[in-house]
């Protein structure tokens, strides 16, 4: 059976190998040859150099050369035209080979020209391509050689339309291939449209997730492709038919009509994207008028644009950039200019009302808002007023951007203190106004208390951190560190609440050191006051219950000397003894922490360390403004406080624009820290006398000159203090290994300048200089902030 069915197909085979009609269409597979007089302006156009590189000769040859190319365009649309006219009559392959020929030659002439055009000077170019009388003659030659390209198409299309009906008699397997391949791109596109927007929905569902961690590309993806897969999929659908239908002999036209589908999908696509992006970050979705304007004012233009893409590559692909392809950008030009002042037109109102909310403008906006209503006038002031909101959202993205880094917003905060400081100084030199002091600043910015509200979003994350490793029933020490003034306590009482048992217990390290902590361990579990470490540590040991201890301000244990850290060992190693499954949380401030961590090195000592972090803009701002009240008695005033505007708070009354900035300088000086933006806060307070009206000036900060040139062994006495937290002049000695006089009279000099407070002959940082001394210690290298 197999070899007769081979047999059969090297018999069919070398039928088809003798049919005359089949070697005499190999013919069409060879390249027609230009006429000799196209191939010589051909060669000459060529020959040129570079547009770049051309002088004033090469110019004037190139348009030489265009002449004699319009010459011969003539020429061979008449000879196209006659050489169809006896091929009709004759069809010979010979006469139609002829006719191939000069229309190649005709495309080439048409090519040369278009490149001509561009190289010759604009007087010349203008010239032809203008609305002149050679402009009109190159019109009119265009439109013969256009004519007689038509005459050419239809004939071709027709005879390749024949040539394929002979080829289907003889092989249907191409036809077989196209229309399975059509019934592919079918029932793809069938099914998406059916399946894709339960896919995108699931899609959208599982990205919704990932907003909780700031990953919103892949979700914005999805939210975009749901608004246009529908178009989408159809368009690859048509652009796969049209591709395939192409290939086919009398369907090369359809070039023309993917150009409209190419066009027409992308602009019902560009459409969607912008009108779902425009949706998401608009102002005005509330105002139904400028949504339905808005839609209006995008559709118009696309569609439009789209029209003219398609009629500018259509004149391109049928007859090249000449007289008609300029002649039709002169027209689309003037149709963009009339819708550009229909648009103007239509957003007059939309964009002033938006101008004239801002209070301060510049020259050339108020010069377009008192000519708006002028007739001839108004499209140019509207654009004016568009650049001006262009320009201002455009500075404000960008100001958002830089705003993630806090380099960018300290430099910001700084140079507005600057100018504040400036401005308010006529109003520090007012007789009328003095500033509050003492214990009355506390009536207008309230101090803390355990009932204040929380910044619930500030220290979320070593919150939840240090609760999994110390309320996990295992044994656990860790270490909170930060900065004084930070919340360190706050943190460590909420940890305790988290707890919810009676057996988390918070502890205050006392000044008395080690023993003194020993004998308040043993108070909070009700044991006697005078037990020793063998009676807490048997408790600990028998406990069936887990403890939790929070101890608050170890740094009273520790001290920056050798063996300074003989009592924070003792404690480490007395809760360890403990046994059983309890857990230990040591509050420490960041200046002795740094003295352990170096004395300690690579050698462990605790679980988990955590350092507490700086408070940023918002989360100072949200305390600052809770601490405050705008009605009644002891209401603030942020009237007359006059601060520069900025890109980020365009919402904002004057008001609200001077409480923020207001607040944002306080975050920056007090470097994120929110008892020392609480105590400038106070100082910023002045009182009219005659109204009794309580209004928020710019604070007066320390100057620091002083501290920076000041001697090596002084700082290092400041630097003991800020460790110690409170610290005796004995310890001072002992730890800055200067001599007891020494440190006494720089006691008694840090305490003329206020550096320092004295507690029961206990020296202490003041809060008021703690900021700058901690800048100064770490601008110098002695501590780490």
């Amino acid at each position: 059976m197999l070899p007769k069915f081979i047999t059969a197909l090297l018999t069919l085979g070398a039928i088809l190998c003798s049919m005359p009609s089949m070697s005499a269409d190999w013919r069409a597979y060879d390249a027609p040859k230009l006429t000799e007089s196209s191939e010589h302006i051909h060669q000459q156009v060529n020959a040129l150099p570079e547009l770049h590189m051309a002088n004033h000769h090469d110019k004037n040859q190139a348009a030489k050369m265009l002449i004699a190319t319009f010459t011969e365009q003539q020429a061979h649309a008449k000879k196209l035209n006659q050489a169809l006219t006896v091929f009709r009559n004759q069809h010979s392959a010979k006469q139609w080979a002829l006719v191939e020929k000069t229309k190649y030659s005709l495309d080439s002439l048409s090519q040369d020209k278009s490149k001509l055009l561009n190289y010759v000077t604009d007087s010349v170019n203008e010239r032809f391509t203008g609305f002149g009388p050679d402009g009109v003659r190159q019109l009119l030659l265009e439109v013969s050689v256009t004519e007689s390209i038509v005459n050419y198409q239809v004939v071709s299309q027709y005879r390749s339309f024949i040539k394929f009906i002979n080829d289907l008699k003889i092989s249907p397997v191409p036809v077989l291939v196209l229309i399975f391949k059509l019934l592919v791109i079918y029932f793809a596109l069938s099914w998406w449209l059916k399946a894709g927007p339960a896919i995108i929905v699931r899609q959208l569902d599982e990205t919704q997730l990932k907003l909780q961690n700031n990953q919103m590309s892949s979700h914005t993806f999805w939210r975009y492709f749901n608004i246009i897969q529908v178009p989408v999929a159809w368009f690859i659908a048509m652009s796969l038919l049209l591709q395939v239908l192409v290939n086919l002999p009398g369907l090369e036209s359809l070039n023309y009509l993917s150009v409209i589908i190419n066009w027409s999908f992308s602009a019902a696509i560009i459409i969607r994207l912008l009108m779902e992006f425009t949706a998401y970050h608009s102002y005005h979705n509330n105002q139904s008028d400028v949504v339905a304007l808005r839609v209006r004012t995008l559709k118009r233009w696309v569609w439009t644009l789209m029209v003219a893409g398609i009629i500018i590559k259509a004149t391109t692909m049928s007859v090249y950039q000449g007289t008609i392809y300029a002649w039709v950008n002169t027209l689309i030009l003037i149709i963009v200019t009339l819708l550009l002042i229909k648009t103007l037109r239509d957003w007059r109102n939309v964009i002033f009302v938006q101008l004239e909310r801002n209070e301060e403008q510049p020259n050339y906006i108020q010069w377009a808002i008192k000519r708006k209503d002028n007739r001839f006038i108004a499209p140019i002031a509207t654009l004016l007023g568009i650049i001006r909101l262009f320009t201002q959202r455009l500075f404000q993205e960008l100001f958002n951007s830089l705003s993630q880094y806090q380099s960018f917003k300290h430099a910001i905060a700084y140079f507005f203190r600057i100018e504040v400081a400036k401005q308010s100084k006529a109003d520090k030199d007012n007789a009328n106004m003095a500033r509050i002091k003492g214990e009355a600043t506390f009536n207008y910015v309230k101090p803390g208390h355990e009932q204040s509200e929380l910044i619930n979003h500030y220290a979320s994350d070593e919150l939840n951190e240090i609760s999994r490793y110390v309320l996990a029933p295992i044994p656990a020490m860790a270490v909170l560190y930060g900065e004084r003034g930070l919340g360190l306590t706050t943190l460590l009482k909420r940890v305790i609440y988290r707890a919810k048992s009676q057996h988390a217990i918070y502890i205050n390290c006392p000044h008395g050191g080690y023993n003194a902590l020993v004998q308040q361990l043993c108070a909070s579990l009700d044991l006697q006051e005078d037990a020793q470490e063998v009676t807490l540590i048997k408790y600990l040991r028998a406990s069936e219950q887990r403890i939790v201890f929070c101890i608050d301000n170890c740094q009273r244990i520790i001290s920056p000397k050798v063996n300074g850290l003989h009592d924070l060992m003792r404690l480490s190693k007395l809760l360890r003894r403990g046994r059983n499954n309890h857990g230990v949380v040591l509050g420490i401030e960041v200046s002795a922490w740094r003295f352990v961590d170096r004395a300690r090195g690579e050698r462990l000592l605790f679980d988990k360390v955590i350092a507490m972090p700086r408070w940023n803009e918002d989360q100072i701002a949200s305390l600052l403004s809770s601490r405050i009240e705008t009605e009644g008695e002891y209401a603030l005033s942020f009237k007359g406080l006059k601060l520069p505007k900025q890109w980020d708070e365009h919402k904002l009354s004057d008001t609200e624009r001077a409480e923020q900035g207001f607040y944002r300088i306080l975050w920056d000086y007090s470097d994120g820290n929110p008892s020392v933006a609480l105590r400038f806060f106070r100082q910023s307070l002045h009182q009219d006398k005659q109204t009794e009206e309580v209004f928020v000036r710019i604070f007066k900060a320390p100057d620091a000159k002083e501290l920076e040139n000041m001697p090596k062994p002084m700082l290092a006495v400041l630097r003991a203090i800020v460790q110690l937290e409170v610290a005796s002049a004995e310890e001072l000695s002992d730890c800055t290994q200067l001599g007891f006089a020494e440190v006494l009279n720089t006691l008694r000099y840090f305490q003329n300048r206020g550096f320092i407070e004295l507690i029961d002959d206990k020296a202490k940082i003041s809060s008021h200089w703690f900021r700058y001394i901690t800048n100064t210690l770490h601008n110098q290298h002695l501590l780490v902030k």
